[in-house]
């Protein structure tokens, strides 16, 4: 809300900044003249004061070398009449002359005193003084201060004291003097004063009057009134403050029309992600770090089985979700570590009947490092899993007939040949070197269809693997070392690229002594007429990747999405049961194996394996 002049002028302690300056001006002068007041009054005291004394002890020293005749002879009457012709100066109060003995020998105008002794202090002071003494006092209570001068009488060629010879004078010129002196000075300061209170004032009303239009063009904008144009013409700092205050203004006044701008735009993005929020299907929870509810959209409440007409926001999530399900673990778990949680697949109890939630939490930072809500995903994927149970069991039947149709082809040639020679056999029993023919060809058809048995009941059977730690470099120097011979005899170039810091695997050495065996052979075979293989090993992320590539014909993208299932093969002979068994023993390593290949550039089989068991 805008604060108006009106209001801070009824503040106590308030003062307008004009009379502010007059008042600074005013107690300045006031000051300048206290001092200077102060100071030539000092100064003029100082002065006269001087005057006086110089004047007083001129004087008792002329009346004490005159008087040293009248002293030695005693004529008291000549020392009271010269003591009565001294007083004709009004300054003069009295002239007083003692012998050595302190009597009086004289005084002006008294001459009742003449051969006493004065007991009072200035008088006796000024006897018993071997030097002029100098002493102000008051002759009577409630009378004005006098200066009492004596000169001791002393004889020039003896040194002896004669007398003593007091000169009082009257301070009263004095006092007259410093008081025109000091009325002058007011009347003069209190003149100044009223120049510089006008001057002030003056000065002040030049300062402040654009000040004021500053001030009531603050005011106005602080009602939100940014349109606004004012001039001020100073030629000093005033006019520098105006022309930035109209600059500042206007630039605020931009500022809010795109603030108002995006805040529409925020709003319109804040219905927005709420129509999303509700419509979407997956649910969302958000919580902040205290366990309360600060969002949730429909699909959230009914995967948690939570009333749609119940206002949860700020409620406990542990009073919303039951707390033995695992769901209410999970979002425990993320709220005491305040962190994102792996993606998990949760079974929930809902109506009786078993849901399958897919649940994910995320961190929601206000600043760095400083989490302020976790954002819980869920996913009713009972339906998903259930199309997916579907599917494998599709996939499962399709393979079976994958494997069958196979199982079938293998076998129908052999049985074809066996078949084709019992029939021959009634007639030809007796035909020389039939029977030769016929015991050789069974046999290998037979041998045949043993090593398909043999191929099946490997693929099929669960072998026992014997997990050690395995040097994988050692493990395929060893293999290539076998394969030698027949790569040589294939011209086929064999390079191996073996890193030297491989580490060691949980692996079964003798299975994977047939995996690298099979595809080096497959690459051969691959290679009729020659070319070049390179066998890769390297170390990765907790894994090995190792590759086998060779310069082959290659096969298309369509042939490497199904070269590892069971009968599928690129060759005129074999079953096609070499890669799957392969793709298995990788498998149970708990590895990865895949293949890449373009027609007529080769073929690339990379196996990972990781370094832990």
């Amino acid at each position: 809300m805008p604060v108006k002049i009106s209001q801070v002028l009824k503040r106590s302690g308030f003062m307008p900044l004009r009379y502010r300056f007059i008042l600074i001006t005013s107690i300045m002068l006031l000051l300048l003249l206290s001092i200077l007041t102060a100071v030539l009054s000092v100064l003029q005291t100082r002065t006269i004061r001087e005057r006086i004394e110089n004047q007083g002890i001129g004087l008792s020293r002329y009346l004490a070398d005159i008087s040293i005749e009248y002293l030695l002879t005693y004529n008291y009457i000549a020392l009271e009449r010269m003591a009565n012709q001294a007083v004709h100066n009004p300054d003069i109060i009295y002239v007083a002359i003692h012998d050595k003995e302190g009597r009086v020998a004289g005084y002006s105008n008294r001459p009742d005193l003449q051969y006493q002794t004065l007991t009072d202090p200035v008088s006796t002071a000024a006897v018993e003084a071997a030097a002029p003494l100098i002493k102000i006092h008051r002759p009577e209570p409630g009378e004005s201060k006098v200066m009492d001068v004596s000169t001791p009488v002393i004889l020039a060629d003896s040194g002896d004291r004669w007398g003593t010879v007091r000169v009082c004078l009257s301070l009263e010129p004095m006092y007259e003097q410093f008081r025109q002196t000091l009325w002058s000075i007011l009347l003069l300061g209190f003149m100044a004063l009223g120049v510089g209170i006008l001057t002030s004032n003056w000065t002040a009303q030049r300062v402040t009057r654009p000040l004021e239009t500053l001030v009531n063009a603050s005011v106005e904008a602080a009602r939100g009134n940014l349109d606004q144009t004012f001039s001020i013409q100073t030629r000093d700092e005033v006019e520098i403050l105006a022309s930035n205050f109209s600059i500042m203004i206007r630039e605020v006044l931009a500022q809010k029309l795109q603030l108002k701008d995006q805040l529409e735009e925020i709003k319109r993005l804040q219905q927005y992600a709420e129509k999303i929020l509700a419509t979407m299907g997956d649910g969302l929870l958000a919580v902040d770090m205290d366990g309360m509810v600060a969002a949730i959209n429909p699909a959230a409440r009914a995967i948690l089985d939570i009333d749609t007409g119940r206002d949860v926001k700020g409620s406990p999530v542990r009073e919303l979700i039951d707390s033995n399900t695992r769901v209410s673990d999970y979002i425990q778990d993320a709220l005491k570590t305040w962190s994102g949680s792996d993606q998990q697949e949760i079974h929930h109890l809902k109506d009786n009947e078993t849901r399958n939630i897919l649940v994910r939490a995320s961190l929601l930072d206000a600043a760095p490092n400083t989490p302020r809500q976790i954002i819980f995903n869920l996913s009713d994927i009972t339906i998903l899993k259930e199309l997916e149970k579907e599917v494998r069991q599709t996939q499962r039947l399709a393979d079976l007939g994958t494997l069958a149709a196979g199982m079938a082809h293998e076998i129908r040639n052999p049985l074809s040949a066996i078949k084709t020679f019992v029939d021959l056999l009634p007639h030809k029993i007796s035909k020389p070197g039939f029977m030769d023919k016929f015991q050789t060809t069974v046999q290998r058809e037979i041998n045949r269809l043993n090593a398909l048995i043999e191929e099946l009941l490997e693929l099929a059977r669960q072998p026992k693997y014997e997990f050690r730690q395995t040097d994988i470099a050692e493990l395929l120097t060893h293999c290539i070392e076998l394969m030698s011979a027949d790569l040589n005899r294939n011209r086929i170039e064999c390079q191996s690229i073996l890193a030297p810091d491989l580490p060691l695997v949980m692996a079964d050495a003798n299975q994977l002594e047939k995996v690298f065996i099979n595809l080096i052979q497959n690459s051969a075979q691959a290679m009729p007429e020659g070319g070049n293989l390179s066998i890769r090993a390297k170390a990765g992320d907790a894994s090995i990747h190792i590759h086998f590539k060779d310069s082959g014909h290659g096969f298309s993208e369509e042939l490497a999405a199904n070269i590892f299932h069971p009968f599928f093969t690129t060759k005129a002979k074999g079953t096609g049961l070499g890669l799957a068994i392969t793709h298995k023993v990788v498998s149970e390593h708990k590895g990865q194996i895949s293949a890449e290949s373009k027609e007529g550039d080769g073929a690339c089989f990379s196996i990972r394996l990781p370094t832990f068991s």
